[in-house]
């Protein structure tokens, strides 16, 4: 140890890099952080516990739903202006994989992930939401429509049940359409996505945080890494790159391309709302999800496409998700001022078969890879973290979380 500046090197002060660092107790950590930790989503998403979402986002259906989505302007799905030339190719690899064979692949490791992260942020003692999340269906069709998923949960193993209509309005008076149908996703559950990263941020007390660099280069030989900071170079004998949507970045450093995509998400959060919502909610067809936090609502929607640093904020899309959320949920009216809702945008790494890339990177085991998560980094941060620490550790790992390799 005494050659090593560390015993392991974390890139990435996300979510997937606190628990990483917080999973490696025991031992010496340096996480190492631009300073812009605002890029990603750590912050301010959704804050969804979801193991229902273990299928991956590329699945049968999924190219489909895309190009209604785009054709219909409905702001779930888009590219932005300043997506580069590279998200082209993304979007072939993407579609290539919207296959039953990838879904039978990746949804047992992804299961397994998600599953293991929520027990352990249950264990942290954190607040959570007392009450599990609803998938809500509206409008035509919503009975079968709430039926079928609720059987392909059930058909996935998972912990679910379909609520009676007439509890509905009971338990949540904010919703508004009477032909409501709701799944109850029993094994999910909301938490404050802030108060979790700070959580995991000071679990592990030989954990060292460096903001405001940037890696410039990586060395991997047979027993170690260097990892350069301009005039600065760390050593350890292993380096974790959890660098979210900028992880491609880094493996390339090493010769190593990986199909990630930075996918922008917004969120909004109506404040002091007289009546609280109770259950953390996903409304199917517009496209959003609520999370209550207090007498607060946050909202969530969007999977745009776009550059890594794109943090860019569209007034007429905050327009739209309160728009949106206001034909399900019986919100206020838009307040005059937009900044009362405090609008925040975030990038999440999406990777072109639809689930995260978690391992070391072929021929060089020194060097893990925990990035790709897309829509599910905080939902599946602490699993991924219990990964990453028995690839380092020497522990098992299963079949299905093998398929989650980098190298695939």
């Amino acid at each position: 140890m005494s050659n090593f500046d560390a015993d392991v090197i974390v890139v990435g002060g996300g979510i997937i890099g606190v628990a990483v660092a917080a999973a490696l107790r025991g031992q010496s950590v340096l996480v190492v952080d631009s300073g812009s930790p605002e890029f990603g989503t750590s912050s301010a998403n959704a804050g969804h516990i979801v193991v229902s979402h273990a299928t991956p986002f590329a699945a049968p259906g999924m190219v489909g739903q895309g190009i209604r989505s785009l054709l219909a302007r409905d702001g779930a799905f888009a590219l932005s202006p300043r997506l580069p030339l590279s998200g082209l190719t993304w979007l072939a690899r993407f579609t290539s994989h919207c296959t039953s064979s990838n879904a039978e692949t990746l949804t047992p490791g992804m299961l397994s992930l998600l599953r293991n992260s929520a027990s352990g942020v249950r264990s942290l003692g954190i607040p959570t939401s007392s009450h599990p999340i609803w998938e809500v269906f509206t409008g035509h069709g919503s009975q079968d429509r709430a039926t079928h998923e609720a059987d392909h949960m059930r058909d996935l193993g998972i912990d679910t049940a379909l609520i009676d209509p007439e509890l509905v309005s009971e338990a949540e008076p904010l919703l508004l359409p009477r032909n409501l149908s709701v799944v109850e996703l029993r094994e999910d559950f909301g938490v404050d996505p802030q108060l979790l990263w700070e959580t995991l941020k000071v679990t592990n007390d030989q954990a060292t945080f460096l903001t405001n660099h940037t890696v410039s280069g990586i060395d991997a030989s047979p027993d170690s890494v260097r990892v350069h900071l301009g005039s600065t170079t760390l050593s350890a004998p292993t380096i974790v790159i959890a660098a979210g949507a900028w992880t491609p970045n880094l493996t390339r450093l090493l010769g190593v391309s990986l199909p990630i995509i930075a996918a922008k998400g917004y969120s909004i959060t109506v404040p002091d709302l007289e009546t609280n919502v109770q259950h953390p909610m996903i409304f199917a067809d517009e496209k959003f999800v609520v999370n209550p936090l207090g007498n607060s609502l946050r909202i969530s929607s969007r999977f745009e496409l776009t550059r890594a640093n794109d943090r860019s904020i569209d007034p007429q899309q905050i327009r739209h998700m309160y728009a949106q959320a206001k034909t399900v949920v019986d919100l206020p009216n838009l307040p005059q001022s937009l900044e009362s809702l405090a609008p925040w945008t975030g990038v999440r790494p999406a990777s072109a078969d639809g689930a995260p890339f978690i391992g070391p990177l072929r021929g060089m085991p020194h060097v893990v890879v925990a990035s790709g998560h897309g829509m599910i980094g905080t939902s599946s941060a602490m699993g991924t973290a219990d990964l990453v620490a028995r690839y380092i550790r020497g522990g098992s790992i299963t079949t299905a979380e093998l398929a989650l390799t980098p190298n695939r």
